[in-house]
């Protein structure tokens, strides 16, 4: 995957951050006397972790350690963890080189999550030419999932028998996004499949739509759009309302845990991630998302500060599965 000067900027990029930290006191481990684990172990059908925002850099050190801490946090873990779900943004630049230093702390618990399932988000891809970003993106999610093998930004995966919808941009954006029509009716027709039997599906999607989360004034701009997934946001709404038991799980806005987290959207349960490694509002630390669990007859969504080992319980949220 990588080059033999790519590796060694990478060596000097991991320096860095190693100095950054020395020079800041260095990192505190996350407790260990909340692990993650289901509150029912013998009833969860399935659980996974939740980020979004974590826009690794070579340039911005500091937001290494809150993704280290939380990456620990998940390898002190007593119960299972079928999935780690990694909501955009995942790279401030969506480079090689932070890719791997990315690689690097997801090896921190290599063998306890079974499945890794990345989107992209607006940082991974605007830039650069689009077919690179997509070569790149390749490259990485293949390294963190041997199953994946991506020749575009959008893709479905199953886990214990739920389905796992990521939705990516089929061009290079700024902040937006950018599906097109063959996607769109790709999506309808996983969401059909996925919802016959009745159970939750969970569509993974960077950005949030349109009037939804508290936008536009959550992006602080007078433009309508602004903040969102962008001109196919009332199509992709459209679609998913015309299902039962969707999940809309998205990020970009780095509000923290608050009032506009959770929302119903014509039908739709709409779930808005905080950044894992930069500050937001409400609830204000890094280190934040979410441990969703999933049982026969309900979704629960798991507030967690990762950086801290803690659960949030005042931020929790519980669905029940329409039959």
């Amino acid at each position: 995957m990588y080059t033999t000067i790519t590796n060694l900027f990478y060596k000097l990029l991991v320096l860095l951050l190693s100095i950054s930290v020395g020079c800041a006191g260095g990192s505190v481990a996350p407790s260990t006397d909340a692990p993650i684990a289901s509150e029912n172990a013998d009833e969860c059908k399935m659980t996974a972790v939740l980020w979004a925002d974590m826009q690794i850099s070579d340039y911005l050190l500091s937001r290494n350690e809150p993704m280290k801490a939380a990456c620990l946090d998940i390898a002190n873990a007593t119960g299972k963890i079928d999935a780690l779900a990694m909501v955009g943004d995942i790279a401030e630049n969506g480079k090689g080189s932070e890719y791997r230093v990315i690689l690097d702390n997801l090896n921190m618990f290599k063998g306890k999550v079974d499945n890794i399932l990345p989107a992209t988000g607006n940082h991974d891809i605007r830039l650069r030419l689009f077919s690179n970003t997509v070569k790149t993106f390749s490259e990485f999610s293949s390294s963190v999932n041997e199953s994946l093998n991506l020749d575009k930004l959008y893709y479905s995966y199953e886990v214990n028998g739920y389905k796992f919808i990521v939705l990516g941009s089929t061009r290079t954006e700024f902040e937006e996004a950018y599906i097109n029509e063959t996607e769109l009716n790709w999506l309808d027709s996983e969401l059909k499949s996925a919802t016959e039997n009745g159970l939750p599906v969970f569509v993974l999607l960077h950005q949030p739509l349109k009037f939804t989360h508290n936008l536009p004034d959550a992006w602080g701009s007078p433009i309508k759009s602004a903040g969102s997934v962008g001109a196919q946001s009332d199509d992709l709404k459209r679609i998913m309302s015309g299902y039962k038991n969707v999940f809309l799980i998205t990020g970009h806005l780095h509000s923290g845990f608050a009032s506009y987290t959770y929302e119903e959207i014509d039908g739709i349960h709409g779930v808005n991630l905080p950044s894992l490694t930069i500050a937001g509002d409400g609830y204000a630390h890094t280190g934040t998302g979410l441990v969703m669990e999933v049982y026969g007859d309900t979704v629960k969504f798991r507030a967690r500060d990762f950086s801290k080992g803690e659960y949030l319980p005042q931020f929790d949220m519980e669905y029940t599965i329409v039959k």
